[in-house]
């Protein structure tokens, strides 16, 4: 009689797993779609989750509000660049190697950013615009940026994270950030579908602080 072994224990964890991701991620899709095409406040959880092909319960396993599925793709961002950063050299140049991190994540150099999708900002962003409830949770998951990345500078530099030097850091390059994604997704903007206008964007708001600081 032939004996079945049975499958390998990490291989059932790496299925459920790829099985979660790709559930978050359709959440993510038909979320943004319902959002942008009938207004936030219009849709609903039991749309979202119907439109995905699962429970309202399900939904709720995923993100504990409809404004953090919305949102994701800041998440998403924010998990890939944390992840570059560990991959750049400490120089003592955190500006250069936060410009690194978030060029090779926003122009698909990075594996840690396969789950982020660019083309998702501009309709995310669209509906923040239409939407305090989105735009206000989206201030919230900035001071969680903040935090994330203050953590990272603070790991590479050895100090902590609440040391003035560290939070100048970041919220000198969130601002810079602001400016690269104004470029991006703003009234005057680039092709955000573009790698190498995000590419440029990001040098050249950095090239332009950094003359700014030299001309001081």
């Amino acid at each position: 009689m032939t004996v079945v072994e049975s499958e390998n224990p990490q291989a059932r964890a790496g299925l459920r797993e790829r099985k979660k991701l790709q559930t978050r991620a359709r959440l993510i899709e038909v979320a943004l779609e319902l959002c942008d095409s009938q207004g936030f406040d219009a849709t609903t959880v039991e749309q979202i989750a119907d439109a995905a092909d699962i429970s309202p319960r399900t939904f709720n396993r995923y993100f504990a509000t409809k404004e953090d599925v919305i949102l994701a793709p800041i998440d998403d961002m924010v998990t890939a660049v944390a992840a570059a950063l560990d991959a750049e050299p400490r120089t003592g140049n955190e500006f250069q190697a936060l410009l690194n991190a978030h060029t090779a994540v926003m122009c698909g150099n990075c594996p840690a950013a396969s789950n982020v999708d660019l083309d998702r900002f501009e309709v995310m962003n669209r509906i923040a615009l239409s939407s305090p409830s989105v735009s206000g949770r989206g201030a919230e998951m900035s001071e969680a940026k903040f935090s994330r990345l203050s953590e990272k500078i603070a790991a590479r530099t050895g100090a902590d994270a609440e040391d003035l030097s560290v939070r100048v850091v970041v919220t000198v390059w969130m601002s810079l950030m602001h400016l690269a994604m104004d470029r991006l997704c703003g009234p005057d903007a680039m092709q955000m579908g573009d790698a190498d206008a995000r590419a440029e964007a990001l040098q050249s708001t950095y090239d332009a602080f950094r003359a700014s600081v030299e001309n001081v």
